[in-house]
C-alpha cells in the first residue's frame, strides 16, 4: 500500500494561521476603539456642567 503526501497542506496551515492572526488583530482593534469611545463619552459626561 502506497501513501500519497497531502497536497498543499502547508498552504492550508498558513492560510489558517493568517486568518487567525487577522481575526485576532481585528477583534483587538475593535475592543480598543470601543474602549476609547467609552472613555470619550465618560469624559464628556464628567466635563459637562450640571444645570439645576
Amino acid at each position: 500500500m502506497t501513501r500519497k503526501a497531502a497536497h498543499n497542506s502547508t498552504y492550508k496551515k498558513l492560510a489558517v494561521q493568517w486568518l487567525n492572526e487577522t481575526l485576532c488583530f481585528v477583534s483587538s482593534s475593535v475592543v480598543v476603539d470601543s474602549f476609547r469611545l467609552r472613555n470619550r463619552q465618560l469624559l464628556v459626561a464628567v466635563s459637562r456642567p450640571e444645570i439645576g
